[in-house]
């Protein structure tokens, strides 16, 4: 009866299981498939780094935008610094989008990095200081 299991009526073997022909080319469809999560994961890495030198010079930015308003309006001059690997330029104008306005002063603050010698992250943020008597 056993036997009976194994041997189909014309002798062959019946098809229980995998054979290893089979169980091979599952396994190369499995490792295409583990590849391209492998480089949609590489992917998201480099994206995070990219987000991250954006995020941290928008924060140095905001932080320099801060720093100038928290200034008298006369006190309002143009200048640079290094911070890091970061250079914070500000250029403060009386001229407003190609007009001047009395009272008012536009300053561009401008934020640039470089991420191990290569990538170059650049961040502008422009407001207008008014002059509060």
């Amino acid at each position: 009866m056993n036997e009976k299991r194994i041997l189909e009526m014309d002798g062959r073997r019946s098809a229980h299981g995998f054979s290893l022909i089979e169980v091979m080319i599952a396994l190369c469809i499995f490792s295409v498939g583990l590849l391209a999560i492998w480089s949609m994961h590489l992917t998201s890495i480099k994206g995070n780094a990219n987000a991250r030198g954006i995020t941290d010079n928008v924060t140095v930015a905001a932080a320099k935008v801060e720093q100038l308003m928290a200034l008298a309006y006369n006190d309002l001059v143009s200048g640079s610094e290094v911070d890091g690997n970061m250079n914070v330029d500000w250029q403060v104008q009386d001229e407003c989008l190609g007009a001047v306005f009395q009272g008012h002063k536009c300053v561009q603050v401008h934020v640039s990095s470089t991420v191990n010698g290569k990538r170059v992250k650049e961040i502008r943020l422009d407001f207008i200081k008014a002059n509060m008597l």
